[in-house]
């Protein structure tokens, strides 16, 4: 495939993590955010939930490294460490599991914002794991 494109691709996805982060660190903080998260049960999540939106910060953290290094973004070499490659169909998988969790969700919110979201983020790590 066109570097190019594996670039743009990868850098649509770091994006949009950074997004989530930014949207994770919010929900640990205790802003009203929660019907976009773990059900959108709610609105400002609970001490456990917050944790668990810390350990997704630390999660989301370690695919933005995955997807800029197998998108070469992070020097030629990166893409074709066996984190790189490995790493970005576990993020595929995991993002696509979030897809579907996030489209059978109670809340309109993940339904509706989520779901997309995991969803463009499945598709950008299919496509930078196949270059």
């Amino acid at each position: 495939m066109n570097a190019i494109l594996i670039h743009w691709v990868a850098g649509v996805a770091a994006i949009v993590v950074v997004a989530m982060v930014i949207f994770q660190i919010l929900l640990v903080a205790g802003l009203p955010l929660g019907h976009g998260a773990f059900g959108g049960e709610n609105q400002i999540l609970s001490r456990k939930l917050r944790f668990l939106s810390a350990m997704t910060v630390v999660v989301f953290l370690a695919a933005l490294y995955i997807i800029l290094a197998r998108g070469g973004i992070l020097g030629k070499g990166s893409e074709s460490s066996s984190l790189a490659r490995v790493g970005i169909w576990v993020l595929a998988l995991i993002f696509c599991v979030s897809t579907l969790a996030n489209f059978s969700s109670h809340s309109r919110v993940e339904r509706r914002l989520m779901a997309p979201i995991a969803l463009l983020l499945t598709v950008c790590c299919v496509i930078v794991a196949l270059a």
